[in-house]
């Protein structure tokens, strides 16, 4: 306490000092005069008068090293200087006229708000913002990491009042969780809650009618479609980080990229390497974004757009207002909710939710939810956090035509969804369909459902979803998974997709890391030698 406290108080000190020492040295020099030691009181005088300047001068300094970035330490200075710079910022600002967006300079503001449809006034034109509010993420992000020079301060608030942070959330469903791409935006549109992912993405508007813009992006080992007619410069100035903070790192230094790679936070830094990508071996290029020039996209046909939700052909329910839920990856995610789960619920109310959806068509009793889901350190919950939970998932997954997407319980405590969709389902159903074709119609669908596949399912999870091993449902994903990986896999091989069929059983080892069989296919996958080169652009 005595270390934190130190700053305020040092700081209130020094500013009664700043106040009193004019005073002092004025009136004491006057009643001086009539003293018989007038040399030693005014040397005193003179001398504290030169403190006080120092003083003046380390304080100024102070000010503008904070407003340039510098991290300052916890002294009475700094403190004071802090409390100057927060004073300044909330006095009046000169309002300064906005200048024209180019419709290249793209970005989507991370400032986390959550609209629903009957908060927001919903409007046709609304996209025709969104250069302007990806401008306004990109300006913001270089303030977040001191790169915006002090005369810009007052144009960037104004940039950052006009935006409008709904426009990102809409444009991260549109992109859900593809590598790559490139998309133009409906025109109508509903206003949403930002998906609970963040992954870094990096993203570029190509070409913009005032309605409907036309976006590229990339997430890593993703390529940024761009025109081939774009310099280093314009691709650096349009180029937005979508993901919280927005760090971007472009090079085409070797030394730089490497070191980039290195130093980056996972969770918050996308590397892009602005050189020919086809140079760098595997390893690199899947931890990074590269550049792909090789036709012009924005002549391409973008008439198909996609809806708000964002999830590609088999990633999500053909209802697109449906909430779906991605089991398949680390940590459980909802997408579509409106509004966020109660934050000290959360963990179960994601639980519940996945639970319920996993058993489809059928319903579920409160005490099965008590004692298998919500249940903690081998402790039943409690009836009323049943309750305090399965209200948080009502009002979170919403309404629809039909009613609460969560039924009220029944009168013999059983609880019903309807509208909710999970890829686990989506997975089993286009494996049960591709059972039934030759592997040659079956491979589209093999591709689809292993690419609902995005990491180790749940294991990153640290407390619940025992069931879901408890239940057999891991390892009928297992035994599905591996099928459709040797399916894919042999396929592959058989059309001389070597590619395809490394990819089909990496897919199936995230299901069954310690499946022999997988192993012994992976190992059976031709390496780069085989094809008479010793790196992947010889190959």
């Amino acid at each position: 306490m005595r270390r934190f406290a130190s700053g305020p108080l040092h700081g209130i000190a020094l500013a009664v000092y700043f106040v009193l020492t004019p005073y002092v040295v004025v009136t004491r020099w006057t009643a001086a005069a009539h003293r018989s030691d007038v040399t030693l009181i005014r040397s005193l005088l003179v001398a504290l008068a030169i403190f006080w300047i120092i003083f003046v001068i380390q304080l100024v300094r102070d000010v503008g090293r904070l407003r340039h970035g510098v991290v300052l330490g916890l002294g009475g200075t700094a403190w004071l200087a802090g409390l100057i710079v927060a004073v300044l910022a909330l006095g009046p600002s000169a309002s300064a006229s906005v200048p024209p967006i180019a419709p290249a300079h793209g970005a989507v503001a991370t400032t986390v708000e959550h609209h629903s449809p009957r908060q927001r006034p919903h409007a046709a034109n609304a996209l025709g913002a969104l250069p302007l509010a990806l401008a306004a993420k990109r300006r913001r992000d270089q303030a977040r990491f001191q790169q915006t020079p002090d005369d810009e301060i007052d144009d960037l608030i104004a940039l950052l009042r006009d935006a409008d942070p709904s426009l990102v959330s809409h444009l991260r469903r549109v992109i859900g969780t593809r590598r790559d791409g490139v998309v133009r935006l409906a025109r109508d549109f509903a206003y949403a809650a930002p998906p609970l992912d963040d992954e870094p993405v990096v993203a570029c508007v190509l070409d913009d009618d005032g309605t409907e813009p036309l976006v590229s992006f990339a997430r890593e080992g993703g390529r940024l479609r761009i025109p081939p007619n774009w310099t280093r410069g314009e691709l650096v100035e349009n180029m937005v980080g979508l993901h919280d903070g927005g760090r971007i790192v472009a090079t085409d230094v070797d030394y730089d990229f490497l070191r980039a790679l290195a130093i980056r936070s996972v969770r918050r830094h996308l590397v892009v390497y602005l050189g020919d990508g086809d140079q760098l071996d595997d390893a690199l290029r899947a931890c990074s974004v590269t550049i792909d020039r090789s036709r012009d996209v924005r002549t391409e046909n973008h008439e198909a757009t996609v809806s708000y939700t964002g999830f590609t052909e088999g990633e999500v329910p053909r209802d697109a207002s449906d909430v779906f839920v991605e089991l398949l990856r680390p940590d459980p995610l909802i997408h579509g909710l409106l509004e966020p789960f109660t934050a000290s619920l959360r963990r179960r109310s994601i639980e519940m939710v996945a639970y319920i959806t996993m058993h489809h068509g059928e319903a579920v009793s409160g005490d099965r939810l008590r004692t298998r889901v919500l249940v903690h350190a081998d402790v039943d919950a409690s009836v009323r956090t049943l309750a305090n939970t399965a209200t948080s998932v009502r009002r979170s997954l919403g309404t629809d035509a039909h009613g609460p997407r969560l039924h009220p319980v029944s009168a013999d405590g059983l609880y019903r969804v309807h509208g909710v969709a999970s890829d686990v389902g989506r997975f089993h159903e286009l494996i049960r369909d591709a059972r039934r074709r030759s592997i040659g119609d079956a491979a589209p669908l093999l591709i689809q459902a292993l690419g609902l596949v995005h990491g180790e399912p749940l294991v990153g999870v640290r407390h619940g979803f025992e069931w879901f091993t408890v239940e057999g449902h891991l390892a009928r994903l297992q035994r599905d998974g591996e099928w459709a990986a040797l399916a894919l896999h042999d396929a592959s091989l058989t059309m001389g997709d070597v590619e395809r069929a490394y990819w089909a059983i990496e897919r199936g080892r995230l299901l069954d890391p310690f499946s022999d069989v997988l192993t012994d296919a992976l190992t059976r996958v031709p390496r780069l030698r085989q094809f008479g080169g010793d790196r992947t652009g010889a190959a």
